[in-house]
């Protein structure tokens, strides 16, 4: 089934039909005897540092000291070709910004379905309660070797129910393990999980969650994007054009994918609080300092039989998450331009070794005085840009937002550090950036690397030394194993 913007709804089913999916594209690596013990961190850095976007996704089985069978999934959405495979998109292109174009077109058209309720799925396998609870049945990993204790909640879906509007979030929080019983999860202020934990607390009442810990990469994707106040479960319908199965958590009640591999059940009860980190984070720093946060005292363990547990530890950049989460808030940017009545945006692109949003560059044809300015401030204040960004770059559209070199170009030649620098301060900011202010805020820098307008419009910016489009194709169409 075809949408109008061009794309397939995603064929695979559940996170087994995706591996097997991405087996058959040939980025599926198989490791056996890796240690849970920093030894599937440090092998999923060394592959994914130097990738370029190529790393594949890394399936561990045998690990020491757990039954084999029992897996661990790395590296899910660190190429390309397999966030485009998990959203439905075409698999080939020619811009990175294309990927970005067609995920933006999908949301921009999407009508979400809520998800289908049903009485039983794999996730029922295994039931664990009681004494019998006991988390760290998984192979549960130390992801890096300055971690003080393992975490089984990284590539992860944490589910929370709003306790005024009965909505579910998912969110990506991470959960450190204190013993079998008890979990960490971080949550940062302004997220919606932490709303929704805000307000159960206020009224001193406790908050019940559910961490999905092996799902499908659709729902790790949408749990790692700054959406809306719309449940993911309804999104990824949406996308895939057909409800999710969910089944009702014997505890919770809360909704949980009949096909997920692992989801954790408990409660997070307020004045409840133990030591959490540090973890190595995604700005590649352990800049946030250990301290006292609630923890999850876990009721109910679902899993399948041979689970699959996901994991996305963050590293020094480029790792496995900054692809994804980048191209989800490019996607969530255009969506604000085209919201605010920007005009020609061509390519939004957040490049990867500034993680997340860090490093935005924005494409377009100029049409007005101001345009480019009115993009900068747009692109830093939405919701797809406002936390925790640092540079938003605007460029021409004969500048591809997606390559860094002509980014970089267009910023030594159509920049003036005199005029074309707005700063934005006291902006949203992570505890993670290693230079954040007190209060948690940080301040922003914006560039105008796009030719003067006024010489755009006289045409007396230097002509560029270019290869014409009409020379280019004939030199494909005459040489083609040169330009395979």
């Amino acid at each position: 089934m075809t949408s109008a913007a061009g794309a397939q709804q995603p064929t695979y089913r559940g996170l087994r039909g995706w591996l097997d999916a991405v087996d058959k594209l040939g980025e599926l690596e198989r490791v056996l005897g890796a240690s849970w013990d920093a030894e599937m961190g440090g092998i999923t850095q060394m592959l994914t540092e130097t990738s370029r976007g190529t790393a594949p996704a890394i399936l561990f089985d045998d690990v020491p000291g757990y039954p084999k069978g029992y897996r661990t999934l790395y590296g899910q959405l660190s190429s390309i070709k397999r966030i485009a495979l998990t959203l439905g998109l075409p698999l080939e292109y020619e811009r990175k910004v294309d990927i970005v174009q067609r995920y933006h077109a999908r949301m921009s058209e999407l009508k979400p379905l809520k998800p289908r309720y049903v009485n039983d799925g794999p996730v029922f396998e295994n039931v664990i309660e009681s004494d019998e609870i006991d988390v760290l049945k998984f192979p549960v990993p130390r992801h890096h070797e300055a971690d003080k204790a393992r975490f089984i909640g990284t590539a992860c879906a944490v589910v929370t129910k709003d306790p005024d509007d009965g909505w579910y979030n998912l969110g990506a929080y991470r959960s450190q393990v204190y013993d079998g019983r008890t979990v960490g999860c971080q949550i940062t202020e302004g997220k919606h999980g932490r709303i929704h934990r805000d307000k159960y607390f206020a009224r001193g009442e406790p908050m019940k969650v559910v961490i999905l810990c092996g799902q499908d990469p659709l729902l790790f994707m949408l749990s790692s994007s700054p959406l809306p106040e719309v449940s993911e479960y309804d999104i990824a319908g949406g996308l895939r054009g057909e409800p999710i199965d969910v089944v009702r958590g014997p505890f919770t009640g809360f909704p949980i994918p009949a096909d997920c591999e692992i989801a954790i059940e408990g409660e997070t009860v307020p004045g409840q609080v133990k030591p959490e980190g540090p973890f190595g984070e995604w700005m590649g720093y352990y800049s946030d300092d250990t301290q006292d946060r609630p923890y999850v005292n876990v009721k109910t363990i679902l899993h399948r039989n041979d689970p699959i547990l996901t994991c996305a530890p963050q590293h020094k950049p480029v790792d496995e998450t900054g692809l994804l989460k980048g191209i989800a808030g490019a996607s969530q940017i255009w969506q604000a331009l085209d919201a605010c009545g920007i005009p020609e945006v061509l390519g939004v692109w957040n490049h990867e070794a500034g993680p997340a949003t860090r490093f935005t560059a924005i494409q377009l044809r100029q049409r007005y005085p101001g345009h480019a300015r009115q993009a900068l401030h747009v692109a830093c204040a939405c919701q797809g840009g406002a936390y925790a960004g640092k540079w938003t770059v605007v460029v021409d559209d004969d500048i591809d937002a997606g390559d860094l070199d002509q980014v970089l170009w267009a910023m030594c030649t159509r920049f003036d550090p005199n005029v074309d620098i707005d700063l934005v301060q006291k902006a949203w900011a992570s505890k993670r950036d290693p230079l954040y202010l007190p209060g948690n805020f940080n301040n922003r820098i914006l560039i105008d690397a796009c030719i003067p307008y006024d010489m755009k419009l006289k045409g007396t910016f230097p002509k560029v030394v270019d290869v014409s489009a009409d020379l280019r194709g004939k030199l494909r169409a005459k040489f083609p194993k040169l330009f395979h």
